[in-house]
């Protein structure tokens, strides 16, 4: 075990979440910390004119000095701030403190201030008994209809329309499209099959397809000198299939209608549990973070900030946002990241308040619990999810993402919540 340093230190508080540590390691430690590692460097530090081990101090000085002052420093800095810090035991430190003002000599104290960012002092407000709305859930027979038109419209085929008719509203058109421009080569589209939707159709050429016959063709005006032909070859029209239990048997190999639907019911429900669970924790989150009143530490909001930025422009790109947009974006991107940012930091201090004041932790067999469900998702087993978890420092993140379920689980459960009124 290190012996003591008898070091000084004096805390300055600068803002809600930010002190400044100021220490001094005394003259006598400094110096004899820099005899032990000019000891160290004489062993193998290389000297002109002297064998390795066989230098004298004053040379070791000139051609090693700023070497062994590093070094100096790195040692007296590490152990000084450790041994400060424990005498602050009342602070919980954010991070690793940035370190600024450091002098240094032989045979003078070595100075430093320590710039520290704490946990923020959360003054707990009401998160029991919350007015929260809950939104009304459609299990109509209405909306699993709406689901079968819509698995009924999947299951659709195109077939060929075999009464001799022109084209009219609503039916699919299967046709070779060759479009013309001044100076360009024609480019051909064979076999395309399109809708005769107009109202989708901004350049009014599905209107003037109206009353086309197979083999007939017909020519149109587009914008910027563009022609196009358009010639039909077949008529197809959308051939819905029954919706009776052997539709059910195809849907999913249910054993008749009913089950089909009960399946549908019991869907619908997973997915609207899922969004009233959601929907109410939106309403807290809100509640915490407008009505929970303190500041947070500045670094952890840039660091969350940084990582909202980052995310939200992935997230863009992979939308097919081109990079120039996403660039021209990022002033209105940086300020939301950072709105999102400082309120996400305070939903976490907030929720780990009111586990803290509940006394509530994330037991073991949750965790173990976890750790199973993560094994069985990626294929592999507890200890090595634990494993990997732990080379990543991921763990924490885990443990804490089960502590934060338990906490809006209490506060959903405490809450005074309504039927959303429609």
């Amino acid at each position: 075990m290190e012996t003591s340093l008898a070091l000084k230190s004096t805390l300055k508080e600068i803002g809600p979440c930010e002190k400044e540590l100021r220490v001094e390691v005394p003259a006598e430690t400094v110096s004899s910390e820099f005899d032990e590692v000019y000891r160290q460097f004489k062993k193998f530090a290389a000297v002109p004119g002297f064998r390795v081990g066989f230098a004298p101090r004053d040379l070791l000085e000139r051609y090693h000095g700023v070497k062994v002052q590093e070094e100096v420093v790195r040692r007296l800095v590490g152990r000084s701030l450790d041994e400060a810090l424990e005498s602050q035991k009342n602070l919980d430190v954010v991070g690793r403190p940035h370190v600024s003002d450091l002098t240094i000599e032989n045979n003078k104290p070595l100075s430093y201030v320590a710039h520290l960012e704490i946990s923020p002092e959360v003054p707990v407000g009401p998160y029991k008994k919350l007015k929260l709305t809950r939104a009304k859930t459609d299990l109509s027979d209405t909306a699993i209809n709406d689901v079968l038109t819509r698995i009924q419209e999947q299951q659709a085929q195109l077939v060929p329309v075999t009464e001799d008719r022109a084209a009219q509203e609503g039916d699919f058109l299967m046709v070779d499209l060759t479009e013309s421009q001044p100076k360009k080569s024609p480019r051909q589209q064979k076999d395309l099959t399109i809708q005769l939707n107009t109202g989708k159709d901004p350049e009014g050429v599905l209107k003037g397809l109206l009353g086309i016959r197979p083999s007939e063709t017909r020519s149109f005006k587009l914008k910027n000198d563009v022609s196009l032909t358009v010639q039909l070859k077949a008529i197809k029209t959308k051939l819905m299939p029954a919706i009776n239990d052997d539709f059910a048997k195809t849907a999913g190999a249910y054993e008749n209608l009913d089950a089909l639907k009960e399946a549908i019911r019991k869907n619908m429900q997973v997915e609207s549990d899922a969004a009233q669970r959601r929907g109410l924790e939106d309403q807290i989150v809100r509640h915490l973070t407008d009505e929970w009143n303190f500041e947070v530490p500045p670094s952890l909001v840039a660091s969350q900030a940084r990582r909202n930025l980052k995310e939200r422009a992935m997230e863009l790109l992979q939308q097919g946002v081109v990079p120039d947009q996403v660039q021209q974006q990022a002033g209105a991107l940086t300020d939301m990241a950072k709105l999102e940012a400082l309120k996400q930091v305070k939903l976490f201090f907030s929720l780990r308040k009111i586990a803290l004041v509940e006394k509530m932790e994330a037991s073991e067999a949750e965790i173990q619990e976890k750790l199973q469900s993560l094994a069985v998702r990626f294929n592999s087993t507890p200890e090595a999810v634990q494993q990997d978890l732990e080379q990543r420092d991921l763990m924490e993140e885990l443990i804490w993402n089960i502590l934060r379920a338990k906490v809006f689980d209490l506060l959903v459960k405490e809450a005074e919540i309504t039927e959303e009124k429609k």
